[in-house]
């Protein structure tokens, strides 16, 4: 072959490979359109989570920052009000009848707690799985409409997830602040539970057992930060992972129906671990939920 048809040969081939390279890069820069994460949730690294002597590898996800709040809820019932959709919304209703207790006085929350103003962002309670499973459908639906990038499904995390993203990456962790105490050095509490400690142990002679009383000053015998109800969603220091209330306030649903974790506000210190888990078999004042997002490559 002459040199000249060699150089033409040469240009084509360079021309050629000059065009499939910026067709790929334009392929692959529209299949990896940029992931904004949606506002409120946090991003929780892969990693391998080791859980009642089993190690599961876990890809990324992304994580509410907060317990689902009573406004967060109520835009979701609304929703399902405005499309029709009267059994979905028979399924997801709060029942508030459940904060009736005959050992506690508790009936002002049954009118207040969800509908008035003040506690819009404490977390929603007394809801059902169900209700919970529809709630993250919904937000799927949300999240894609208003996503111009890669699509996403809400939906409640597995124990796992839950247990790695509180654990904030690491092998193993008590609580969520990456400690073992429930007080803080310069006074207070890490999060929202029922504290109870030695000033509140009483020996009763007559029955020679020890009994846990309250005092005059309320149901956690003078600590005062201590609540007799949930705090707001963003109480507390965040986690590294900057989540909110992970350890007590209210335990949370996993993806494993009938199980709640990290422990609430009327659970003592030891059972807002970050392994804790409690049975529920219905709505309940004690029990929220909080989403995950996976992105759907």
């Amino acid at each position: 072959m002459k040199s000249g048809a060699k150089i033409r040969l040469s240009i084509i081939t360079f021309l050629m490979l000059v065009a499939i390279s910026t067709w790929a890069q334009k392929v692959t820069k529209e299949k990896t359109t940029y992931f904004k994460t949606p506002k409120g949730f946090k991003y929780i690294p892969q990693g391998n989570v080791l859980l009642d002597k089993d190690s599961t590898h876990l890809f990324g996800f992304y994580m509410l920052e907060s317990e689902v709040s009573n406004i967060m809820y109520k835009e979701f019932l609304d929703s399902l009000k405005a499309q029709g959709k009267t059994t979905e919304f028979a399924v997801a209703n709060v029942d508030t009848l459940k904060w009736r207790d005959k050992l506690a006085y508790n009936e002002p929350f049954v009118s207040y707690y969800f509908q008035h103003p003040a506690y819009q962002n404490y977390p929603v309670v007394n809801i059902s799985y169900e209700g919970a499973v529809l709630y993250c459908q919904w937000l799927t639906e949300k999240l894609n409409k208003q996503s111009k990038g890669k699509k996403v499904k809400a939906q409640l995390p597995s124990r796992a997830q839950w247990v790695w993203a509180a654990r904030n990456g690491t092998k193993y962790n008590v609580y969520s602040w990456n400690g073992p105490y429930l007080f803080k050095n310069e006074g207070g509490l890490y999060c929202n539970y029922y504290a109870t400690g030695d000033q509140c142990v009483h020996y009763n002679s007559e029955t020679k057992e020890f009994e846990n009383i309250k005092s005059s000053i309320g149901r956690n015998c003078g600590i005062a930060e201590s609540t007799d109800i949930m705090t707001p969603v963003r109480s507390y220091l965040p986690s590294k992972f900057g989540l909110y209330n992970m350890n007590g306030n209210v335990a949370e649903m996993v993806h494993e129906k009938g199980i709640a974790v990290g422990g609430s506000w009327k659970s003592p210190g030891y059972d807002v671990r970050n392994e804790s888990m409690l049975n529920y078999t219905e709505a309940s004042t004690t029990v929220g939920f909080r989403p995950i997002l996976v992105v759907e490559y």
